[in-house]
């Protein structure tokens, strides 16, 4: 192992990679039999600006979060924008409420958490104003004002916004330029392009994790969607494919994502899996519908009672889940682990409501929302 070293190109005739040493700036070739490409994504940070002003800054790595942490103890800053309203927008939201900041989302689209449906993701922004947030969309940042430090951020309707302190979290791209620079194939986003067993277009090199594609089980197609669990399995499997080519025996193919993933919003758990609305008009999917219900997460008589929604979307046809969200109070969003087996394997509404679900009073009401939700979309 070697830290503090870049790998910084690729030669494929020659089987080699060349390093460089950032101590010394050394650079040497390293040999191999098998490659692994794992450089990861990073956060994409928009050339705008007053982008390099002090109080901007991104979120992606470890460091990122020191560096906002000592910024804000040692600044103090009492207003806060944060361009991008997605899973680290709306997170990192709530931290800076609790720290007594002023806070603004800036989002592009007409809506913020515009992964979830569009009746789901408003009830994380009436959550999020609840708690003080202002919530701006269909606007763009154009750029940022300030001499040394940040004071306001510049929208494209010349309005500005205070600011002591930008998180900006509009997304990250795959670190793949080394991929494409040593002549492989990229897909989505620029990702690099794997097959099932985690191989690139030469079958001599990997690659795993964010700076790759994952097969999506419901769409049959290589997709760019950097989840936590996916890097982790998928470097795994790399490992366990190469020792079991190196050894001359079968490789495993990789079984898979939905595009499972949970966030919180204050209060507010949220929670997906599988296909929703927007995927269904990207691909014009035919025959799908969706049952949508309100109930408990715990009898109502209970402490700690609150609502909770749950939408399934399924074939007309067959009544086979594809897909749901889930949003409410404690102890809601892992409810979603449920419909991931119902997805992956390819269960009908009808057996989940005859699934044999746990019953006591701290955990979920008789009849569980999932089984209520099923229900319902069997009429």
């Amino acid at each position: 192992m070697k830290t503090r070293h870049e790998a910084i190109s690729i030669d494929r005739d020659h089987k080699t990679v060349t390093i460089r040493n950032l101590t010394d700036e050394v650079t040497f070739e390293q040999a191999y039999e098998k490659l692994v490409i794992a450089t990861g994504a990073r956060a994409i940070i928009p050339d705008m600006p007053g982008i390099r002003l002090k109080g901007v800054f991104p979120m992606k790595e470890f460091q990122d979060g020191i560096d906002i942490k000592a910024f804000i103890e040692e600044k103090k800053p009492k207003r806060a924008v944060i361009i991008g309203g997605g899973y680290i927008g709306v997170e990192v939201a709530e931290s800076f409420a609790h720290l007594g900041m002023k806070v603004t989302i800036v989002e592009a689209l007409d809506r913020i958490m515009a992964i979830m449906d569009e009746d789901m993701s408003e009830l994380v922004a009436t959550e999020l104003k609840k708690n003080g947030v202002d919530i701006v969309t269909s606007t763009k940042v154009v750029g940022m004002e300030g001499d040394e430090r940040v004071k306001a951020v510049l929208l494209e309707d010349e309005t500005t916004i205070a600011a002591d302190c930008v998180l900006v979290s509009i997304g990250v791209s795959p670190s793949s330029e080394i991929a494409q620079n040593a002549g492989l194939d990229l897909g989505p986003r620029k990702a690099i392009l794997v097959d099932r067993y985690l191989r690139t277009s030469d079958p001599d090199i990997y690659a795993a994790g964010d700076c790759s594609t994952v097969f999506h089980r419901l769409m049959c197609e290589p997709v760019f969607i950097p989840l936590g669990l996916t890097a982790n399995r998928q470097g795994r499997m790399c490992g366990e494919n190469i020792v079991a080519e190196l050894a001359g025996t079968k490789l495993k193919p990789f079984p898979g994502i939905i595009g499972t993933a949970v966030t919180r919003a204050f209060d507010l758990e949220i929670a997906k899996t599988g296909l929703g609305q927007t995927d269904i008009d990207r691909y014009n999917l035919k025959h799908i519908s969706s049952v949508k219900i309100k109930a408990r997460n715990l009898p109502g008589y209970f402490p700690g009672s609150s609502e909770i929604w749950v939408k399934i979307y399924f074939e007309e046809e067959t009544r086979v889940i594809v897909g749901g969200q889930i949003i409410g109070k404690a102890g809601s969003a892992l409810r979603i682990n449920a419909l991931v087996v119902a997805v992956t394997q390819g269960m009908r509404l009808d057996e989940i409501y005859a699934l044999d679900t746990a019953y006591a009073p701290p955990f979920s009401p008789v009849w569980d929302p999932m089984l209520i939700a099923a229900k319902a979309g069997m009429k």
